[in-house]
């Protein structure tokens, strides 16, 4: 028997796991092949936007078991959703009511058909972007939701199921940005990172739901005011739904806003008729108590720590009225604190009496006055007596803030008093018995003499220290107010020293008095007069900007601008012993300085300065060079941002330089980096170039930029970018390499990153000068160097001196002696050291004298040698006028004629860079009464000659010498265009 039961069950086992095994197979292949997501996805898309006012897209749907087991589900994958309630082709998509990553949805679909039943066990929308927009007449684009009429001619038949129970097992939304826009109300809010969690029963006539939402940042504008930010919510509550009604119950909801718990009770109820939500919401302190209170300071002020407190606290408010078209709700606070004290546990001293009473009522429609009421607010203990009161009216539009403080603070003692953190502490004394009026209005548009203040504060031996937040402060100070309607102030201040991440700041001592002139007319600035003298002044703004001053005075006047008498127009004038400032790597000093400017508010954000800077003596360094630039006395305009020079001199080592002109968007280039412009007239006594360059090509040594220094050094220096110079020089006196120019004029353009020198005419080496030159170098391993000399009676030897590098490309040179017209244009890439790369080059060269002479040496013994010359050790030539190109790393000397003792010759070939060449020599007359050629070939250390034929018969005609001639030029024009390429802005 118990064997046949065994047998039984293990059959019915088989065959329920062969079908429990079937039922995946069918469902596994289903889902695989039946209900593919190329399938599903077009039916659901056709079923939503059929029953939707709007059109759903998405990549995917997917139908699912196994992930949702034991139940089917669909996930859908990269959706949006557009409201066809508002229609939008612009760039904003206002449209666009949401877009997700990932959406899970999991209903049962056998309780809808059997029981008209919605149960959705699981709905998960991940990483959501949710845009709710509303335009100026009210329309909103989440009213997607069909209406009921287009279903009313079936609504008479059986066939239509109603819904008569909603189940929500949960509905999730993760990591979601919701941005609200209504254009109707004027508010703007972004909630960042908003994660939502509601689970719902809804029944006909009554529904409850239970809802857990947070967010890390909640940012909030009203007609473009920003009313709120960085304020992280969390909301957990139940809230009953009343169907029949359209109200919604809201019973003890906890909020937590930035780590303060408030209770929540209240109603929303829906009016459809007006379209609007009925708000009417009262919150409050969740178990007030002034313990409660005191556990609001944030922890990185206070630790937690043990207190005990009493007296009566209370801290509620409401939020009553209408949200629809152009209504918003009426949001009240109430704080009140009486007869309270307390004392954490440990610490010498504690609260003996705290009262405080504050109301504030904000009304965004601006039907209720907007205001805040601090009634009172007194503080007693720890040798502290703090007593203030404030009101501020016309909060949303221009605040009018009245302030008024008696107290007398022991911060030594108050610091025994609350548990603050290791990294904050406070010493001191203040004392203030001070009354102030003003408008918000005032201080935002700099008014400040409209600022109506009077009584004073006192300090001693002030220190505020938090080592966390690299925060000091430390102060000695007086300030007295005497004005009633107008600010009049003197201030006393010593040893003020601030320290934080962005601003540090010393002043030894500081004396100022502040005078008003009164104005009746309040479209105009109010004038402020303020005269103070100073002593030993420390400012650095990061590590951008710093400033000394040593012993100064100055009178700074604030009065209404000339172009707009509603903003201001700031005047200073100011005598300093020392002044120093920094800006970024530049520094300069003065001493005896003296300014005055003034600057007025154009724009919002936009000053003008103009004036005068003076001094006697200035140093400024700047990382692009190794020297010094030293200014003697002079002055320097400011103003429509262009620094006007007038005769300022400057020394940068062994030269001097004096500017006239003028420099724009000093500042600009300095802080944003945009292109410095001048356009100078430079005059110098001595410019040693050579030094000049090693203070470039070294900008960080100053010993190697003052040693003296010749050609065999030269570094390649890289030209600052963001240069736009025109000058015009005039130079008694230039020292480049071994070579001394006299009376140096031109043009010289800086930009690109390149110098142009053009058409300067000089005297040097006993010649005439006209030069073009550009050089440029964007980075210090290569650069690019064209030059366009035009030398008028120059000597051989000064001339192979002036560039070396000629001596190798055309040897010849060193066998004549004489005076010559020496034109050459050239362009070639160079290398670090200034060396022209060879191969790169590329120069038409033409060479013209009278009387020269051809020196003895062995070419020359040899070439006499072979014609038979009368003279063979030295031999005048009448003219010669030779060219020359280099290109393609060969050097083409054209043929040229030559008379020389008994003979009139043509001479002309080539050679390589590699110091092979292939020269050859026409005898066209001599005593002989047959043409000859002579051919030289091989290198300098290893020459071959032979006599040959002559090759060059016709090749010195005159129409041959113009297309010479022609060819040398179009060279030269093509290598000035070069230039221009370069230099084009």
């Amino acid at each position: 028997m118990k064997n046949q039961t065994r047998k039984i069950i293990k059959i019915s086992g088989i065959i329920s796991g062969g079908l429990i095994i079937a039922v995946f197979i069918i469902i596994t292949i289903a889902l695989n092949f039946v209900f593919t997501p190329e399938k599903l996805t077009p039916v659901v898309l056709e079923i939503a936007n059929r029953n939707l006012n709007a059109k759903l897209d998405m990549k995917g749907v997917e139908l699912t078991f196994f992930s949702t087991f034991p139940r089917f589900g669909l996930q859908l994958r990269n959706g949006t959703l557009v409201s066809r309630a508002i229609r939008d082709t612009m760039w904003q998509r206002t449209d666009t009511l949401l877009s997700f990553k990932k959406a899970t949805l999991v209903i049962d679909a056998m309780d809808y058909l059997q029981q008209q039943k919605v149960n959705i066990h699981h709905l998960v929308l991940d990483s959501a972007n949710i845009y709710a927009y509303k335009d100026k007449t009210g329309t909103a684009n989440w009213d997607i939701l069909l209406s009921d009429t287009a279903n009313t001619a079936s609504s008479s038949t059986d066939t239509v199921k109603h819904v008569n129970e909603l189940n929500i097992g949960q509905v999730a939304i993760k990591h979601a940005t919701v941005t609200m826009d209504d254009r109707d109300t004027h508010v703007f809010a972004n909630l960042w990172d908003m994660n939502l969690s509601l689970k719902a029963n809804m029944k006909k006539g009554h529904s409850i739901l239970n809802l857990d939402f947070k967010n890390k940042n909640v940012l909030f504008w009203q007609n473009g005011q920003l009313i709120a930010n960085h304020i992280g919510i969390h909301l957990k509550t139940d809230i009953e739904l009343d169907t029949v009604h359209r109200i919604l119950f809201l019973r003890d909801a906890l909020i937590d806003i930035n780590g303060t718990e408030l209770g929540i009770k209240g109603t929303l109820r829906h009016d459809a008729m007006a379209q609007v939500l009925d708000l009417d919401l009262q919150y409050g302190l969740h178990a007030p108590s002034l313990e409660t209170v005191l556990h609001m300071i944030p922890e990185s002020i206070l630790k937690k720590a043990e207190v005990s407190a009493k007296g009566e606290v209370t801290f509620k408010g409401k939020l009553k009225g209408a949200y629809g078209k152009q209504k918003l709700p009426l949001a009240t606070l109430d704080i009140k604190i009486k007869n309270a004290s307390a004392r954490y546990a440990g610490l010498s001293y504690g609260i003996d009496k705290l009262d405080a009473d504050f109301y504030g009522q904000i009304d965004l429609m601006r039907n209720n006055p907007s205001y805040l009421n601090l009634k009172i607010f007194h503080f007693k203990g720890a040798n502290t007596n703090i007593s203030a009161d404030m009101e501020v009216e016309n909060l949303l539009t221009d605040p009018d803030i009245t302030f008024h403080t008696q107290s007398t603070i022991d911060l030594n003692a108050l610091e025994q008093a609350f548990p603050l953190q290791e990294s904050i502490s406070m010493e001191g004394k203040v004392e203030t018995d001070l009354g102030v009026h003003c408008r918000l209005s005032s201080i935002k548009k700099q008014d400040w003499g409209r600022i109506r203040a009077e009584g004073q504060l006192k300090t001693d031996k002030l220190v505020l220290r938090d080592t966390q937040r690299h925060f000091e402060f430390i102060s000695n100070a007086s300030l007295n107010f005497t004005g009633n309607e107008w600010l009049g102030a003197h201030a006393k201040i010593e040893d003020m020293i601030l320290r934080s991440p962005r601003l540090n700041s010393d002043m030894k001592s500081l004396v100022a008095t502040v005078k008003t002139t009164p104005v009746k007319d309040t479209t105009r600035m109010a004038r402020v007069e303020c005269k103070m003298e100073m002593h030993k002044l420390k400012v650095a703004l990061g590590d951008s900007l710093g400033l000394f001053c040593g012993k100064s005075s100055a009178t700074l006047k604030v009065q209404p601008g000339e172009h707009d008498p509603g903003k201001p127009r700031i005047g200073l004038v100011m005598e300093a012993d020392t002044l120093f400032c920094r800006m970024g790597e530049v520094k300069a000093g003065m001493n005896k300085a003296g300014i005055g400017v003034t600057v007025e508010q154009n724009r919002d954000s936009l000053w003008m300065p103009k004036g005068i800077v003076g001094f006697n003596h200035m140093a400024i360094r700047i990382p692009e060079c190794a020297l010094p630039i030293h200014m003697q006395k002079t002055s320097v305009t400011v103003g429509n941002r262009i620094i006007t020079l007038r005769n300022a001199t400057m020394r940068i080592g062994r030269s001097d330089v004096t500017a006239n002109g003028a420099i724009h968007d000093l500042y600009g280039a300095v802080k944003h980096h945009k292109v410095l412009r001048a356009k100078l007239n430079v005059a110098s006594e001595h410019l040693d170039c050579n030094q000049l360059i090693h203070s470039i090509s070294f900008p960080s040594d100053t010993l190697t930029a003052e040693a003296d220094t010749t050609a065999t050094n030269l570094k390649l220096f890289v030209i600052p970018p963001k240069l736009d110079f025109e000058l015009q020089t005039n130079f008694r006196q230039v020292l480049y390499e071994k070579v001394i120019f006299n009376d140096v004029h031109g043009a010289v353009d800086i930009r690109n990153q390149s110098i142009h020198l053009k058409e300067l005419s000089m005297k040097g080496m006993g010649s005439n000068m006209n030069t073009t030159l550009v050089y440029q170098a964007k980075r210090p391993e290569q650069g690019f160097a064209g030059f366009d000399f035009r030398l008028h009676n120059i000597n051989i030897g000064k001339l192979v001196d002036l560039a070396p590098s000629l001596d190798t490309i055309v040897p010849m040179l060193r066998s004549f002696e004489g005076t010559v017209d020496f034109n050459v244009a050239a362009a070639a890439v160079l290398d670090s050291s200034l060396n022209i790369k060879i191969p790169t080059l590329r120069s038409a060269i033409h060479v013209k004298g009278d009387s020269l002479v051809l020196m003895d040496g062995e070419t020359f013994a040899e070439i006499s040698k072979k014609f038979f010359f009368k003279n063979k050790k030295r031999n005048l030539i009448d003219s010669i006028s030779v060219n020359i190109s280099i290109k393609d790393g060969n050097v083409t000397i054209y043929p040229f004629e030559i008379s020389m003792d008994r003979y009139r010759a043509a001479v002309g070939g080539t050679q390589g860079l590699d110091m092979n060449f292939d020269y050859h020599i026409s005898i066209l007359k001599s005593p002989v009464p047959f043409k000859l050629g002579l051919n030289i070939s091989g290198t300098l250390d290893d020459m071959n000659f032979k006599l040959g034929k002559a090759r060059y018969k016709d090749a010195v005609t005159p129409a041959e010498i113009h297309k010479v001639d022609s060819a040398i030029v179009n060279m030269g024009r093509q290598i000035e265009k070069d230039f221009k390429k370069i230099m084009k802005r």
